[in-house]
């Protein structure tokens, strides 16, 4: 269901460790992987690291392109 609401992103969960984990799907300089022992926990998680990609990703003034 997570999975659903977040296409962004795979869900699977451990069965030996219960946990879930989410695992990013779009473009990334390094592979994103979160995880937590309840869905509620793993979907913060995915906001957050969501959250971070989009502070680190490069603008166009940074990169010598603007206008």
């Amino acid at each position: 269901m997570l999975g659903s609401v977040s296409p962004g992103w795979s869900v699977l969960y451990s069965l030996s460790m219960r946990r879930f984990f989410g695992l990013c799907a779009w473009p990334s300089p390094q592979a994103v992987i979160v995880s937590d022992d309840t869905v509620e926990g793993l979907e913060q998680r995915m906001r957050e690291a969501e959250t971070l990609l989009i502070l680190r990703m490069p603008t166009a003034e940074s990169l010598g392109r603007a206008a």
